[in-house]
Parts: C-alpha cells; sequence; structure tokens
C-alpha cells in the first residue's frame, strides 16, 4: 500500500512566501464573517436595547470586532448618538460600543 503523505511532500518545494500566505490562509477560516443585518433584524435589537434600558435589565449583546464575535454582558445607561455609541456598564467598568459592531442583543433573565 502506498503511503501518502498529502501536503508534507509538497512544502520542501515551496518558497518560504508560499508557506507563510497558507498560514495565514488556514487562519483566515477560524474567521467569522459580519453578516449585514436585515432592516428586521436591526429594528429587533433596536427594540430589545431600549427594553432593557427602560427595564433597567441587563443585556447581552453580541459584538463583531477583529474577525471574531464576542458576548458582552451589562447595562444599558445611554447612548451617544454623536459618536453612534452605546453605553453599556458592566461589572468591571462602562464600555462605549459602535451601533456598526452590535449583531444581537437579548435580554437576560435574573431566574437563569
Amino acid at each position: 500500500m502506498i503511503r501518502d503523505r498529502g501536503s508534507m511532500k509538497w512544502t520542501a518545494m515551496m518558497l518560504p512566501e508560499h508557506l507563510g500566505l497558507i498560514k495565514v490562509w488556514k487562519q483566515e477560516q477560524f474567521y467569522d464573517k459580519k453578516r449585514e443585518l436585515t432592516e428586521w433584524e436591526l429594528e429587533e435589537i433596536e427594540r430589545t436595547i431600549q427594553r432593557a434600558f427602560n427595564m433597567q435589565k441587563q443585556i447581552t449583546l453580541t459584538l463583531w470586532s477583529n474577525d471574531h464575535l464576542h458576548d458582552e454582558t451589562g447595562q444599558v445607561t445611554g447612548t451617544d448618538l454623536l459618536k453612534k455609541e452605546l453605553l453599556l456598564e458592566t461589572d468591571v467598568a462602562i464600555k462605549r460600543i459602535a451601533f456598526n459592531t452590535i449583531q444581537d442583543a437579548k435580554m437576560v433573565d435574573v431566574d437563569d
């Protein structure tokens, strides 16, 4: 039986620049793509944020930054319309979150 080493046998014939580009390409495969939100999704996010602000409830925002999605949980304390930012008070500090980085918003139940 022939033992094929796959791409290992070709790396000796590649230039270091090619190996570097292949490494970057493999890392990019794990990046999250920023979705373009529809008008309905934007309205739903806005309603959820307004409801959390009015009821003084905790909210979890899914944010897109540095090609990855991550969650921030806190209480909405206000907005800065000139800079297009949301003020979110977390356990540690008050964070300024740009509107265009928000991908999803969910209210946090205290019972959970």
